[in-house]
């Protein structure tokens, strides 16, 4: 059985227009269980809506540009290939907040929407969703009192040993980037 067939062509490069690299100082976190993925709306890979269980909410990580580094590797296997999707978090602010953060982590497992800076033709890549099929977890925190370039705490998320995702983090996109927005911070509303 043939899986899966390339069904059209890429024009893979603008002319031009480079993209973009680097991120936005925010990333929301969704616990991975409070997603009502039977109500969320998802088509070719592309999320229009996400749906919280009852007085769930996702919650905002603000750092600084470029603080947030979202990482993806291809996993080729004997039948069937998989993603790693990787997101560090840096964090900036030595106190008791920062630290309670860090240990919440442990054990946690998460959906991350990650705000790049190429927002795409129309918007359509500017926030993607990493775990979305499986969550995120605690994978590597490595830290030292020298606190190289200020990072105080670093957290990087990662796929489980056993739980890789499906596809390239997921775009987050309704129509435009202000009706994404609206939706976006209505989760953390």
């Amino acid at each position: 059985m043939d899986c899966s067939k390339i069904t059209k062509g890429l024009q893979a490069v603008e002319c031009g227009k480079p993209a973009i690299p680097g991120t936005g100082a925010r990333v929301i976190l969704i616990n991975y269980s409070e997603i009502d993925r039977s109500l969320s709306t998802i088509n070719a890979d592309v999320i229009s809506a996400i749906i919280l269980k009852g007085a769930a909410k996702a919650f905002d990580f603000e750092s600084l540009d470029n603080a947030n580094l979202g990482e993806i590797s291809y996993n080729k296997g004997t039948y069937f290939g998989n993603w790693q999707h990787d997101l560090t978090l840096r964090i900036f602010a030595k106190n008791e907040d920062s630290k309670a953060f860090m240990n919440k982590l442990n054990g946690a497992r998460v959906v991350a929407v990650v705000e790049n800076k190429e927002p795409g033709k129309l918007g359509d890549v500017k926030y993607e969703a990493y775990g979305w099929d499986a969550g995120l977890e605690f994978n590597e925190s490595t830290n030292t009192t020298d606190m190289a370039d200020l990072v105080v705490y670093s957290a990087k998320l990662g796929s489980g040993t056993n739980s890789k995702e499906s596809t390239l983090p997921k775009s987050v996109f309704d129509t435009d980037i202000a009706k994404t927005e609206t939706m976006l911070n209505a989760l953390v509303a």
